[in-house]
C-alpha cells in the first residue's frame, strides 16, 4: 500500500469516526452528563480537608557538614522524634481512625503522615510547613506543635553534644589542674628551701650585692649559699614558671570552651523565625469537586466512545469474516 493509499484510508477512518461520534451524539451526550452529575455528588462522600500552612525561617542551628541551616531544618521536621511526638499529642491513630489491632498500623500512619503533611524549602531559603485535616483548628494546631517538636528536637542534638563536650573538657581541664598544682607545688619547695623566688630579678640582685662584697675584699657563708641555690635549682626554678604559666593558657582556653559548653547545656532557646503563622482555614483545600466530576466524566466518555467504536465497527466486521 503505498503513502496516498494510507492518506486516503486515514482520511477515510477519521471522518467515519466523526461521523459515528454524531451519530451517537445524544447517547454521549447523555453519558456525560449522568456521569458528572453522579461523581459530583460521590464527591461529598470525600472527608473535606483543610490546609493550614507557616512559613519560617532557621535560627540558632549548627550547621553540620554541607548541609544549610534550611536542609537541616527540613531533616529536623522530617525527623522520626517529631512525627512520633505528633503521633501521640494529636492521637493521630484514632483521629485518622487507623485500626492499631490491625497488620500495619505504623505503616498506615506514616503514608497518611505522607500525604497530609508536605515539607518544602523555598527559593528564599525559607521552610514552608504545610498540613491538611479534616478540622481546620487541627490542622493549625498541628503546624504550631511541629515547629515547637522540631525546637525541642535542635535543642535536645545540642545538649547532647554540648553534655559530651562539658564531660571531655572537663577532664582535661582537671588534668590541667593537677599539672599545674604539681608545679606549684615544687616552686614553693624551691623557695622554701632554697629561697629561689624570681630566679630572673634575683640573678640581677644578688649580682650587684655579690661583686659588691668581691670589690671589699670580703664574702660571706649566706653569699655563697645563695650562689650556689641560684646556680643548682634557678634554671628549674625559670623552667617551672615558663611551663605554669603555659598551662595556665592552656587551662584558661579549655575553661573557655568549658564554660560555653555549659551555657549551651543549660540554655533555652527556640531555632525558628516565624514568618507566616498558621492560621484555621476558611475554605477547603480538598477535593476539588468540579475537577473530580469533570476527571471523572472525561474518563467514562472515553470508555463509552470505544465501546461504541468496537459495537459499530470491529464486532460488525468481526460477525462478517464469521458469515463468510
Amino acid at each position: 500500500m503505498n503513502s496516498s493509499e494510507l492518506s486516503s484510508t486515514s482520511n477515510f477512518n477519521a471522518i467515519r469516526f466523526v461521523k459515528l461520534l454524531i451519530k451517537w451524539r445524544k447517547q454521549l451526550l447523555i453519558v456525560f452528563i449522568a456521569s458528572a452529575v453522579l461523581s459530583y455528588l460521590l464527591t461529598f462522600l470525600i472527608t473535606p480537608l483543610y490546609k493550614s500552612t507557616a512559613v519560617f525561617y532557621p535560627f540558632n542551628l549548627n550547621v553540620y557538614s554541607k548541609e544549610s541551616a534550611t536542609e537541616q531544618m527540613v531533616q529536623l521536621l522530617k525527623s522520626e522524634d517529631v512525627k512520633e511526638s505528633l503521633i501521640k499529642s494529636f492521637n493521630l491513630y484514632e483521629h485518622y481512625d487507623i485500626d492499631t489491632a490491625g497488620s500495619a498500623p505504623r505503616f498506615i500512619m506514616l503514608k497518611q503522615l505522607e500525604e497530609r503533611i508536605n515539607i518544602n524549602k523555598t527559593e528564599y531559603e525559607s521552610v514552608e510547613l504545610s498540613i491538611l485535616d479534616a478540622d481546620p483548628k487541627t490542622a493549625a494546631l498541628m503546624c504550631d506543635s511541629m515547629l515547637a517538636f522540631m525546637d525541642k528536637k535542635a535543642l535536645f542534638l545540642i545538649r547532647e553534644k554540648a553534655g559530651e563536650n562539658i564531660l571531655t573538657f572537663g577532664k582535661r581541664m582537671q588534668e590541667k589542674k593537677a599539672e599545674m598544682d604539681s608545679m606549684v607545688k615544687i616552686l614553693t619547695d624551691l623557695s622554701t628551701s632554697y629561697g629561689v623566688l624570681d630566679y630572673e630579678n634575683q640573678v640581677l640582685g644578688f649580682s650587684r650585692e655579690y661583686y659588691q662584697y668581691l670589690s671589699n675584699g670580703s664574702s660571706s657563708s649566706r653569699m655563697e649559699e645563695a650562689k650556689r641555690n641560684l646556680q643548682d635549682k634557678g634554671n628549674e626554678s625559670f623552667s617551672l614558671k615558663e611551663n605554669l604559666w603555659r598551662e595556665r593558657g592552656q587551662y584558661n582556653d579549655l575553661k573557655k570552651i568549658y564554660e560555653d559548653e555549659l551555657t549551651n547545656f543549660t540554655k533555652t532557646i527556640t531555632f525558628h523565625n516565624l514568618v507566616t503563622a498558621a492560621v484555621p482555614a476558611e475554605k477547603k483545600e480538598s477535593p476539588k469537586r468540579t475537577l473530580l466530576a469533570l476527571l471523572f466524566s472525561l474518563s467514562i466518555m472515553v470508555v463509552a466512545i470505544l465501546v461504541i467504536i468496537y459495537q459499530d465497527i470491529y464486532k460488525t466486521q468481526f460477525e462478517k469474516e464469521l458469515s463468510e
